[in-house]
């Protein structure tokens, strides 16, 4: 007679293996310049690029002169990555006042991350990376399929000042803004008194969801001096007219200029 396992058995075994692989595929990922694990603070941050969820093509190096965020997480729409990229949009008023560039980062398609800023008003790029590009190139390793819930803060000068391993969505961007306002020299700026409240900030600010405020109408994502010369601000792409999604460690040259026509 054949002794046969109860099933219970065998989806506690599978269980088990499907654990153990999942945490050797979280171990410490190799960036492209031969390191292992996250890029450390003191290291320059490398030179990528992507589309945004407009199309617009956003460059890293193009931010030199302010501090920049760039926080990834593992997938548009699931609770905590909503929660995080809402408190960032929430404290966008003084991310700008402080003068910081944000940028959300996922391995999602252009058309997933143009869905989930529109649903929940994001006024700042979130970056296309499908190909990993940016998570290879800042060490970000891979948890169950998606990438982790990891942030970096750049200082002007392009070097990584902070780390951020498995934060703590609803409050991270407050601590981050603490950080970031340190690096620029700028005054922490103050939160609303009360939750939509509709005085502006300052003059280039306004209400979440108002009209001209981030995410709404018309809104400037980063504000007065807040696009990098060339780069199209995030919201500014027409429909139909999108830059084609790209991301990588380099921009494309430029094509030289046509000779002048002979006489």
């Amino acid at each position: 007679m054949k002794r046969r396992f109860p099933t219970a058995l065998v989806f506690v075994v599978v269980a088990v293996v499907f654990a153990f692989v999942s945490l050797l595929a979280c171990g410490a990922a190799e960036r492209p310049d031969g390191g292992q694990g996250l890029l450390p603070v003191g290291a320059p941050a490398p030179d990528v690029f992507a589309a945004d969820q407009h199309g617009a093509i956003q460059r890293l190096s193009d931010q030199r002169g302010r501090a920049v965020v760039v926080y990834f997480y593992p997938k548009d729409g699931t609770p905590g990555c909503t929660e995080e990229a809402c408190a960032f949009r929430d404290a966008w008023d003084r991310f700008k006042q402080a003068n910081v560039q944000v940028f959300g980062v996922s391995a999602d398609t252009r058309e997933s991350h143009e869905a989930f800023a529109t649903e929940h008003r994001l006024p700042f790029p979130i970056l296309v990376d499908t190909d990993h590009t940016w998570s290879n190139a800042f060490g970000v390793p891979m948890r169950l399929g998606t990438v982790a819930r990891v942030t970096f803060l750049i200082d002007p000068d392009g070097k990584v000042a902070k780390v951020y391993p498995d934060v703590d969505p609803g409050v991270h961007a407050d601590d981050v803004l603490k950080d970031a306002a340190q690096l620029t020299g700028a005054a922490l700026p103050v939160a609303p008194a009360a939750p939509g409240s509709a005085a502006p900030a300052g003059p280039d600010t306004a209400a979440p969801g108002g009209a001209g405020a981030p995410g709404g109408a018309g809104a400037a994502p980063g504000g007065a001096g807040a696009a990098p010369a060339g780069a199209a601000p995030a919201g500014a792409a027409t429909p139909g007219a999108a830059a084609p999604v790209a991301t990588g460690a380099v921009l494309p040259p430029a094509a030289p200029a046509a000779p002048p026509a002979r006489r």
